[in-house]
């Protein structure tokens, strides 16, 4: 079946069945008021692409930014919009087009000259994103890192000097974010002071601009955690209604839903945000992208309410999935993750065995190691548990190449994430060799490795948790009471994981078998 008709019959389904609702004519953003000194055309396209941005729907925002441009030649703020759309910070390091698009939009916007010293700021704090690090960063992400940086300490700047200016303070929170995203180390406690600051200021502004879809949506990021994501609950669910038919609006509840184990609420925002993505893809390609992450999520949530159904469902979609990607690891890992973890979160060894690498063909997986990992992972799993143990260790050493990759883009958090997945994989081998002690501290140490570094935006969850797989191996040892522990400190990470429960109650149930039968032997 074609990819627009199953999506029909699955959305009227799913409609039917009350887990999404229909969509308003008239597309809702929120509200910004962000005075400009341009003519009242471009004012208008200004705010529009403004809105746009501020939901990190950057493709659309650039196309009110470019309208605003040409409605008034003289329109410097334009071009800082330009600017602003050419950078993703949370998302991923900007590619080599988006750093000159974004200095030539700058460059513009100055050679114009803001006739405000409000508007020389913004124009300011955006060119720090794209001056050249000095010295020049080894690596991608390393020049992210900096590049991120400049742009925090110019946004805090402009901050500090018009804090009547609420864009200024939300860009600001969004810096902070970013910052702090880059920091993620396995050898250091993330402590979430920035993500705490910034939560906080977007709280302090959002009783005076209660639509206005920055402060909702960077507060959201920064309580995108185990321990802050209670906090954003109330701001999750209205972010949602803001923008009804925004892919990323309705998208974003589900960071924090995720956090909170709250599958339904998951389920329908994602359903949403998909069929928001489609129709937007009809006109935008690029669109596709909000697609497949909000599938993930959707994919993440079924599988822990056991909605098999729906599950595969959502399966199919992804796999047919014919439009044209960009390159980006955004939109490789919504494509692998949700085939990866449809198997393996049921599992279905033998089938996860089988699983298509690569596929469908619509990204350059050479490019995106770590979205290519993600098959090996669930392919390698699925063979060592099944006793096919060449095929498990064929699989391993992808994801080892997999990781080299990655330390040589200097990659460092993905690197380790993957580094996880193939010490995993290892420990089965080995466990289904006999070597059960040298398997058990593997596997624990690749758990303690994954839990070490924060769960990524661009993921709902680890695709199998690697503590749970300890957990696993524990049970089949006998090691009841080590096995609840494996499986306790999985919930702590992810709550209400469907699977850590189901292996507790499965550890508790074989501890007293095990206490049953000792008491019969032992009785006189």
């Amino acid at each position: 079946m074609k990819l627009r008709a199953l999506l029909t019959a699955v959305f009227g389904l799913l409609l039917s069945a009350g887990l999404v609702v229909a969509q308003p004519q008239e597309q809702e953003l929120g509200e910004v008021d962000f005075p400009i000194s341009c003519n009242e055309e471009a004012q208008r396209e200004f705010e529009q692409g403004l809105l746009q941005l501020h939901h990190m729907m950057y493709s659309q925002a650039q196309e009110h930014f470019d309208s605003a441009a040409g409605l008034d030649p003289q329109c410097a703020m334009a071009h800082w919009g330009i600017a602003m759309t050419s950078f993703q910070p949370l998302w991923h390091p900007t590619s080599e087009e988006g750093l000159e698009r974004g200095a030539a939009a700058v460059e513009a916007a100055q050679e114009i000259g803001a006739p405000t010293e409000r508007e020389q700021a913004h124009v300011a704090a955006a060119e720090a994103f794209f001056t050249d690090p000095a010295p020049a960063a080894p690596s991608p992400p390393a020049d992210h890192e900096a590049r991120v940086l400049a742009w925090k300490e110019a946004q805090r700047e402009l901050h500090e000097a018009h804090r009547e200016d609420v864009d200024a303070a939300a860009f600001y929170a969004l810096a902070q974010v970013a910052y702090a995203q880059t920091q993620f180390s396995p050898e250091e406690e993330h402590d979430y002071a920035l993500e705490r600051e910034a939560g906080a200021l977007m709280l302090s502004y959002l009783d005076r601009h209660p639509e206005h879809p920055g402060l909702h949506h960077y507060l959201l990021h920064a309580y995108d955690s185990p321990e802050l994501a209670p906090r954003a609950e109330e701001v999750a669910e209205a972010y949602g209604e803001l923008a009804p038919e925004t892919p990323h609006a309705l998208h974003m509840a589900s960071h924090i839903f995720v956090r909170l184990g709250q599958w339904e609420e998951t389920a329908e925002f994602n359903e949403r945000s998909a069929e928001a993505a489609l129709r937007l893809a009809d006109v935008d390609p690029r669109a596709g992208g909000h697609y497949v992450h909000a599938l993930d999520y959707a994919m993440y949530a079924y599988l822990q309410m056991d909605q098999e159904e729906r599950a595969r469902e959502t399966l199919e979609r992804i796999q047919n999935f014919e439009e044209g990607m960009p390159p980006v690891l955004t939109v490789a890992y919504g494509v692998a993750a949700p085939q990866a973890r449809y198997y393996l979160e049921q599992r279905r060894w033998e089938e996860a065995a089988r699983l298509e690498p690569r596929a469908p063909d619509v990204i350059d997986w050479e490019t995106m190691p770590a979205g290519d990992a993600l098959f090996h992972y669930a392919r390698g799993l699925g063979a060592a548990r099944t006793g096919n143990l060449e095929q498990a260790e064929g699989e391993r050493e992808r994801i080892e190449a997999a990781v080299r990759a990655l330390r040589e883009k200097g990659d460092d958090y993905w690197a380790h994430m993957t580094e996880a997945l193939g010490q995993a994989v290892e420990a089965w081998i080995l466990y289904e060799s006999g070597e059960t002690d040298t398997a058990l501290g593997l596997v624990s140490e690749a758990a303690d490795l994954e839990d070490s570094m924060e769960k990524h935006p661009i993921t709902p969850g680890e695709i199998l948790p690697v503590r749970e797989l300890y957990g696993d191996m524990l049970l089949q040892e006998g090691r009841t009471d080590q096995a609840i522990a494996a499986y306790e400190a999985s919930l702590e990470r992810t709550p209400n994981r469907r699977y850590a429960k189901t292996g507790i109650e499965q550890a508790r149930a074989a501890r007293s078998s095990a206490v049953n039968q000792h008491r019969e032997a032992t009785m006189p």
